[in-house]
């Protein structure tokens, strides 16, 4: 059976789960504190699994390892253009043009020659739509008090892998500057190069994990992008050690106390890397048995269960087009699964 369609489908998931609540905690916190000490306490957790690992004699692989290294570069540098490109630029940019990192994956198993099915390859399409209409934000009502704005209209914060952290309100919004194209310009080349980032970090855990499932893919006619013979585990713990010092460098620059200790929060914070990680988790596990441009859609479909779960536990209300979006992805996957 190939567990590629479940497992990449629940790191999507999960990944929308641990948003989600990052951005409430987003609320009581800075955003950058969120996401540090979420990704520390998601180590921890990777790290007692590791050792499980070491004591039953496994041994990292070098270049399995360094994969995930550029895959964590690769999110973090993604996570500096998102961040900086809402606070230069809007949303309704921002948001949809980095959702469009899953056509990055799409792209790369194509050119590897792992071209998806028909039924899958409009199940890929059906479900990015759906993605990029759920991620832009709902029009205000004029008139609408801004304090009452949906999850589609607040800005939403950088997540602890390079994505956004679902519906939060900005510590210190920054007023658009004058509208330009060259500004324009250049918020769109930051979106891109997020989508781009965000899109490279499947396909280089891809690369590293693809190697330890050969005989697996061999026998079950399924090949990812050529890379190491590593555990998964090993991949996701590079990704997790620069993406933390990734977080380090970004606070430091920006000169804000974003590594201060969350206090009391810390219980909650703690759980979101624990889904973050789970998530990435699910994620490898799922590039070693299934296609690449399968399985980073399905990664990719976080902020239908961000919006969602705003939807259900905040009652914030979808537009026309995100409710749209969510039957598209849906419909997305549902072909996949058939596929």
């Amino acid at each position: 059976m190939n567990l590629g369609v479940p497992l990449g489908l629940s790191s999507g998931l999960c990944w929308g789960a641990a948003d989600f609540f990052g951005g409430i905690q987003s609320r009581r916190l800075p955003a950058l504190t969120v996401a540090f000490w979420s990704q520390a306490a998601g180590a921890v957790a990777l790290t007692a699994a590791l050792l499980v690992l070491v004591v039953e004699g496994e041994r990292p692989v070098a270049a399995g390892v360094a994969w995930g290294v550029v895959a964590g570069v690769g999110s973090g540098l993604a996570l500096v253009l998102f961040y900086r490109g809402l606070a230069e630029g809007t949303m309704s940019v921002v948001a949809p043009v980095s959702a469009c990192g899953a056509i990055v994956p799409v792209a790369a198993a194509l050119f590897t020659g792992n071209q998806p099915g028909f039924l899958a390859g409009v199940g890929v399409l059906a479900a990015i739509t759906g993605v990029v209409l759920v991620s832009r934000p709902r029009a205000q009502a004029r008139g609408a008090n801004p304090a009452s704005r949906g999850a589609g209209d607040v800005i939403q914060r950088p997540g602890s892998s390079g994505r956004s952290e679902g519906p939060a309100r900005p510590d210190h919004p920054e007023r658009p500057g004058p509208p330009g194209r060259g500004r324009s310009g250049r918020v769109l080349a930051m979106a891109l190069g997020a989508a781009l980032g965000f899109g490279l970090f499947y396909v280089f855990v891809d690369a590293g994990t693809a190697g330890s499932a050969a005989a697996d893919a061999a026998a079950a006619g399924v090949t990812g992008t050529s890379g190491s013979q590593s555990s998964p585990l090993w991949v996701i713990a590079g990704a997790r050690a620069s993406s933390l010092l990734m977080l380090s460098m970004i606070a430091l620059v920006g000169r804000r106390p974003a590594l201060r200790w969350p206090g009391r929060r810390i219980g909650s914070v703690g759980l979101v890397g624990v889904g973050d990680t789970g998530a990435n988790l699910l994620f490898a596990y799922a590039a070693t048995s299934g296609n690449l441009a399968v399985v980073g859609v399905l990664g990719s479909l976080y902020p239908i269960a961000t919006v969602v779960l705003a939807r259900w536990l905040l009652g914030e209300r979808l537009s026309g087009g995100q409710n749209a979006g969510v039957v598209l992805a849906l419909t997305g996957v549902g072909l996949l699964a058939a596929s």
